[in-house]
């Protein structure tokens, strides 16, 4: 099915062909995207735009002596492809399988990880230090590469910044699409948007000269061919003007662009000639997002993402929908912002460069002066959200559980010191299945729980979660507990459960008893509710008096009903889906101790001491042993109960799995 690119190995095999057969391994690489992403998903657009950059790369250097380090991740599958990973394509982001982002411990041409944006630049230049001082300047090229969005993050202008006037060899390239998983914003990306644009009309005899000037003569012929082939391809559009470049060339780089990053034969000799150049280069790449790929290209946004359905087409020609069935904790979340925003027009809304994924979307069309995007600039976000506090404003904040850890000091020093009446929602808290140990928003309960003034909750379901939104809105900023607040939800779809009581209003550390028992009481959190909800079922259907209480708050605790089931019950479970140290299992046994209430057999459940792999939820789930089968044999275990052999045999498998 892929001529060339089938018996490519590593990069080493690509120095050996023509630069025709390349091009044919620039088609065979999107033509594999196309065909694998079908199969399993994930980021698509980004990776299909990134083909003729990384094919060029892997040309010039040598990986894993030349570093190349990659920003985030989202553009890095012709990479793995080239690396000796086409083959086990198949197992993308799925269990057992390679990762959808880069992993050192997957392969030796995974330099450096990634997942989260702006980080390629600083470990970069790290890179680069460590190889100076192993005296091998002269033997090993650093490159960053990274996105147009990820350069708007705080952490890559500082490391842009660090390394600029170190003088160290060091080249950035900067793969511009225009785009991220939505429009990129701010100041930074329309001065990007105004290079793409500047005509550049320096003499071809004078640009010639600057380049050559940084040009290392010792190569003799070759690197002169090299710069020649360049200049043969628009040399006069490469190398920055006075009115171009300007922000890079004064950070103390050598500015060249922009370049068009899919003339792979113009990349490969510009590369080649960057490799005699000495101290830091920038290098401005322009690509299309979804290149080769029509609909990905028209509509860069719908497919920067994608699951198998979408390449599906119905009877009537559209794309069939990627999304199953039910309504999810994200819509519940962005339809009850639309409705409390038309009542009151103090709200406004935040995100960091996520309006699709967090729900904002509508309210930005809806609401535009009252929206707020703030690019990749988590800790930004938070500040100016304490600033708008302050005022009388009451901004809702709403941040991926995993992006908000880059704001911490924010939330500390910003919000919570002043007591700032903060709305932090915390969208994908809680295991996200395929994208693995980078986003897996398992701290947040942890990290958050220990800040004086912070309040915690975290819904049963979807209705719950309208609830608690007004709750927030309406009533704690303005009444006698004000201050910051974060309620956290779970990707993915809400569950629909018949529960045994109607639900009760949201009070300030209030719980929720959903079942009375006095043999064992099971304490849960948030989406853990539904999984200890059937666990008791079963639990009373063999007649053990389960008792079910939906904490609602992390923090505050609801002492009393902790304290009353743990002397009436003398045995409990605590689940949530968050780290178990340091999380609501922790703060219980803490409660239990200063309550002097020492005789309780407890049982923890969350998160282990462990980074968790990519997978389907539920096979994370098993393997974290968070599911209503783990909840019911570990309360009988605690009352001396036996254990359907099944049932036994599964938990140590599962346990070894996870150990291993």
């Amino acid at each position: 099915m892929y001529e060339i690119l089938s018996q490519i190995k590593s990069p080493d095999d690509l120095k050996t062909l023509s630069r025709d057969q390349l091009k044919q391994v620039a088609r065979e690489l999107r033509q594999a995207i196309v065909d694998h992403l079908s199969q399993t998903g994930g980021h698509f657009a980004s990776d299909l735009g990134a083909v003729e950059l990384i094919l060029a790369l892997h040309t010039v250097y040598s990986v894993p002596k030349d570093k190349i380090i990659w920003d985030t991740g989202h553009q890095c599958y012709a990479h793995k492809m080239l690396t000796g990973r086409l083959e086990r394509f198949s197992t993308l982001r799925q269990y057992g399988g390679i990762s959808g982002f880069l992993r050192r411990e997957e392969s030796e041409y995974d330099l450096f990880g990634a997942g989260h944006a702006g980080t390629s630049i600083s470990a970069a230049y790290g890179f680069a230090v460590a190889r100076d001082f192993a005296g091998k300047s002269n033997e090993e090229h650093v490159l960053a590469v990274i996105g147009d969005a990820a350069m708007t993050a705080g952490l890559a202008l500082e490391g842009l910044h660090n390394a600029g006037h170190s003088g160290r060899n060091f080249v950035v390239v900067l793969n511009d699409n225009e785009m991220s998983i939505a429009e990129s914003v701010g100041a930074l990306a329309k001065y990007l948007a105004k290079l793409r644009v500047t005509p550049l009309y320096q003499s071809l005899e004078s640009r010639t000269r600057g380049l050559l000037k940084r040009i290392d003569k010792t190569p003799g012929q070759v690197v002169f061919r090299a710069a020649g082939s360049v200049l043969k391809h628009n040399l006069t559009h490469l190398v920055s003007t006075e009115n171009s470049g300007v922000l890079f060339e004064q950070l103390g780089y050598q500015y060249i662009g922009p370049v068009d990053g899919h003339d792979l034969d113009l990349l490969i000799d510009l590369f080649t000639a960057i490799k005699s150049i000495k101290g830091p280069v920038f290098v401005h790449l322009l690509t299309v997002k979804g290149k080769g790929y029509e609909k990905a290209e028209e509509d860069a946004r719908k497919w920067h993402a994608v699951t198998p359905p979408m390449f599906k087409e119905t009877a009537e020609g559209t794309a069939a929908s990627s999304k199953s069935s039910g309504q999810s904790w994200t819509s519940y979340f962005s339809k009850t912002i639309l409705e409390l925003a038309a009542e009151d027009p103090k709200i406004v809304a935040i995100t960091a460069a996520m309006p699709d994924g967090t729900g904002l979307t509508p309210f930005s069309k809806q609401f535009p002066d009252r929206y707020f995007d703030t690019a990749i600039a988590e800790q930004h976000a938070v500040c100016f959200a304490a600033g708008l506090a302050a005022e009388g404003m009451k901004p809702i904040t709403a941040i991926y559980s995993t992006f908000l850890q880059r704001a911490y000091d924010m939330i500390l020093h910003d919000v919570a010191i002043q007591n700032l009446p903060v709305l932090f929602c915390l969208d994908r808290a809680g295991l996200v299945g395929d994208d693995g140990p980078t986003h897996h928003g398992v701290f947040d309960i942890a990290y958050m729980r220990p800040i004086p003034n912070m309040a915690l909750l975290a819904p049963k379901d979807g209705p719950e979660l309208v609830q608690m939104l007004r709750y927030m809105v309406q009533e704690h900023v303005v009444g006698p507990h004000a201050g910051p607040i974060a309620v956290r939800y779970p990707r993915g779809n809400a569950p629909s459960v018949e529960w045994p009581v109607e639900s009760a209003p949201i009070e300030y550390g209030k719980s929720e008893v959903l079942l009375d028992g006095g043999d064992i009481a099971l304490f849960a959190y948030g989406n853990m509710v539904v999984p200890a909800f059937e666990a008791a079922k079963t639990l009373r259907a063999e007649g053990i008096d389960a008792a079910l209480i939906n904490l609602r708050w992390a923090k505050p605790l609801d002492a009393e009903t902790i304290l009353t089931y743990a002397k009436k019950t003398r045995c409990m479970l605590v689940m949530e889906e968050g780290v178990v140290h340091g999380g609501v299992g922790s703060a219980i046994l803490e409660l239990l101790a200063e309550a002097g209430v020492t005789d309780v057999r407890v049982k923890l459940f969350g998160v282990p001491d462990k980074f968790i792999e990519h997978g389907a939820i539920p096979i994370l789930h098993q393997l974290c042993m968070l599911t209503a089968h783990d909840f019911a044999a570990a309360a009988r275990d605690l009352l001396g109960k036996p254990q359907p052999e099944p049932v036994a045999v599964a938990r140590e498998a599962r346990h070894e799995s996870l150990t291993a």
